[in-house]
């Protein structure tokens, strides 16, 4: 991780009715302290298509929402696939996370990351499911950008300039 503010981010398309049942979807990291039992980290979930329930397995948040459409999961086509996207800002050693399903949006509590490291886009699935990720990910993508930094909204009086007193 840079040691200055970005955002970056990792979503994919699938169509409900060419996936396994339940999806795993995250970005995660590993604590290169405790490389021997290393912890993993990050933001992950569990999409439940059958009950249309969308769970979190990393940070022990339970159940985070529901896929929600109008026509219910057969609205997600090809042509309108469901979008699962993560987006996460960095700011000093903060990770605030954001979750993107459809077109709906959770907060995410954020999580300190005091050393550099490298997050890992994870896809996976629970269950059977014989046609590999190959078989239901469609337009996989990850991006990064720079966030502009702060700047003082007072200019800072040089030494030679007089400061009015009030």
């Amino acid at each position: 991780m840079p040691d200055y503010p970005i955002r970056f981010g990792f979503q994919i398309d699938v169509v409900p009715e060419n996936c396994p049942s339940q999806i795993i979807f995250g970005l995660a990291a590993r604590d290169p302290a405790n490389s021997g039992s290393a912890k993993t980290y990050g933001f992950a979930v569990r999409i439940d298509l059958e009950n249309r329930e969308i769970w979190d397995v990393l940070n022990g948040a339970g159940l985070v929402g529901w896929v929600e459409h109008p026509l219910g999961l057969a609205g997600y086509t090809d042509e309108e696939p469901l979008l699962l996207g993560w987006e996460i800002e960095l700011h000093g050693h903060n990770l605030i996370p954001k979750l993107q399903i459809a077109d709906q949006q959770w907060l995410y509590p954020t999580i300190h990351c005091p050393d550099a490291t490298t997050m890992e886009a994870v896809v996976g699935w629970e269950g059977e499911w014989e046609n590999g990720t190959r078989g239901f990910v469609m337009h996989p993508a990850l991006w990064r950008e720079h966030l502009p930094v702060p700047q003082s909204k007072e200019p800072k009086a040089s030494a030679d300039e007089p400061v009015a007193a009030a």
